[in-house]
């Protein structure tokens, strides 16, 4: 689903033209401040990360966010954590790089937004 729209993006990441060689994602809880330093819950987690990490939830991104992408835009999603609630998580494209659509062949980093924050992650 496409945050926000209550759409279904229904383009096929093979598609897509102008594919960014790599879109940075970072995550944090929707309750927290995107540019504060506290309120840091769950996100932090390893496991948290270690999901979002795993191929099968990177191919959804690129087929739930398909096409253009804009440093800036925001995607309410979930993480599926195996047994326990999925974990709402906000979003945030970080940075594009190589072109300027999400599309099959765009590597796409998941990354805590605490770090973007802190300059521990490297964006463009």
């Amino acid at each position: 689903m496409v945050a926000g729209t209550g759409n279904h993006n229904t383009t096929d990441p093979a598609t897509v033209t102008d594919q960014a060689d790599r879109v940075v994602v970072s995550f944090r809880s929707p309750e927290v401040d995107p540019d504060g330093d506290d309120g840091w819950w769950v996100a932090d987690s390893a496991w948290l990360e270690e999901n979002m990490a795993e191929p099968t939830y990177r191919r959804y991104l690129r087929w739930a966010h398909a096409g253009p992408v804009e440093v800036g835009e925001e995607w309410d999603e979930f993480v599926n954590c195996g047994c326990t609630n999925p974990e709402d998580v906000v979003l945030r494209v970080e940075s594009v790089e190589g072109g300027t659509a999400i599309g099959s062949d765009t590597t796409i980093d998941v990354v805590p937004r605490k770090k973007v924050v802190e300059g521990a992650v490297e964006t463009e």
